[in-house]
């Protein structure tokens, strides 16, 4: 059985992992950055701006090459 997911539901448990501090889906692949700047546009698109801000702090904490550095 095929399941259809929304985009708002993906772009929202994204969101979920990353604001529970989790770099990385289920299967346990790491989120890129482009991946997570896609979402952040994708809230800023819908004025969820709470939630644009915490993936903007993720994307500083994650991506800064003083603190951890990932590709």
């Amino acid at each position: 059985m095929i399941k259809v997911r929304t985009a708002y539901s993906v772009m929202n448990e994204i969101y979920e992992r990353i604001s529970q501090n989790t770099p990385f889906d289920k299967k346990l692949k790491p989120y890129s950055k482009k991946k997570i700047e896609s979402v952040k546009f994708f809230f800023e698109e819908r004025e969820e701006y709470e939630k644009c801000h915490i993936i903007n702090k993720f994307i500083k904490e994650r991506f800064d090459h003083n603190i951890n550095f990932l590709k």
